[in-house]
């Protein structure tokens, strides 16, 4: 596999991935916007902090090697929730290729990578109805809860995160 920076020429193609997680609605209470990868690439998806900033944020795309084919991305911001963290703000993989392994290799060469550099930790948030989710991030070393967030009482059409942390040093 290759993770790199994405680039504007991908857009389209990543946009179209997005499609194919078609129960997102009702996992996360709403869709992907139409334009969500330009904002992505152009704005960034920041974090909730004062003095969040573009130059800390980037969209990877995911190619398979042998196909030079995308068939995913993750964002990812530097320094959040604490400076020597490493937050992934969302990893989708196109619904064709899920429980092949990949997600689980994109998560370990992000790791590495992560642990040869400056950083100690990584993050994420997950939705509490999205039961897979919560199982793939804890198979991969996602084993510290960090908080909860979202809506206080359980209904069909509320929603809350947990907030989950591997330390990688």
């Amino acid at each position: 596999m290759i993770i790199k920076d994405a680039i504007m020429d991908e857009c389209d193609e990543i946009q179209h991935i997005c499609s194919t997680w078609t129960d997102k609605l009702f996992l996360e209470g709403d869709e992907f916007e139409e334009n969500y990868i330009f904002k992505c690439l152009t704005e960034g998806d920041l974090p909730p902090i004062k003095g969040a900033s573009k130059e800390k944020y980037s969209l990877k795309s995911i190619y398979l090697k042998e196909s030079n084919k995308i068939i995913g991305f993750l964002d990812i911001y530097h320094g959040y929730p604490k400076e020597k963290t490493l937050w992934i703000s969302i990893f989708v993989l196109d619904r064709e290729i899920k429980n092949n392994g990949f997600g689980q290799e994109v998560i370990g060469a992000l790791t590495k990578d992560a642990s040869e550099t400056y950083y100690n930790k990584i993050a994420l948030a997950v939705h509490l109805k999205n039961w897979k989710a919560l199982r793939f991030w804890t198979k991969v070393g996602f084993d510290k809860i960090i908080g909860i967030y979202g809506d206080k009482d359980f209904r069909e059409d509320t929603f809350a995160l947990i907030g989950l942390e591997k330390n990688i040093k």
